[in-house]
């Protein structure tokens, strides 16, 4: 009896190290074949004007600021003007709930007075976008489990 227990423990840990390193291979060092968009690390965009923003939904601002251009780590709404990165690919919504940070490239950036909180708000107006590293595919991380942390891939699209 105590054979086949350890037998079966055995088993379970060949099982649970070859999960563990088949998701290791496809989430960090398999490429992909039909890659939309490569993710940028932080610590490449030195040099670079650039925010970090989180979508969110909510009346009047598509963005949450996350870091500003200074590097401030930060909690506020903000508009974003000349990039939309979620309409220019038209993104499956478990990638949309995912999380994903983006980075912006400033282009310039003002107060304006929004309507919606009638006060002043930071408008920034961007030449481009980058998504940040890690890749979230999903919001389920048993669902990110194969998928590659360094692309958007064809899958993460409409067909």
């Amino acid at each position: 009896m105590k054979k086949i227990i350890r037998i079966a423990y055995c088993l379970l840990i060949a099982l649970f190290v070859t999960i563990l390193g088949t998701s290791f291979f496809m989430r960090n060092i398999y490429e992909p074949e039909a890659i939309i968009k490569e993710s940028v690390k932080e610590n490449e965009l030195t040099g670079k004007s650039h925010i970090l923003c989180q979508r969110v939904r909510i009346t009047g601002f598509d963005w949450i600021l996350i870091k500003n251009e200074n590097g401030k780590i930060t909690r506020e709404y903000c508009n974003v003007i000349g990039a939309k990165p979620f309409y220019e690919l038209k993104l499956r919504h478990e990638f949309l709930m995912a999380g994903n940070t983006i980075i912006f490239y400033i282009e310039e950036n003002k107060m304006s007075y929004t309507e919606v909180t009638n006060q002043d708000e930071i408008e920034y107006y961007v030449s481009g976008w980058d998504v940040l590293y890690p890749v979230k595919h999903s919001e389920l991380l048993i669902l990110d489990l194969y998928k590659s942390k360094k692309y958007i891939t064809k899958d993460d699209l409409w067909e």
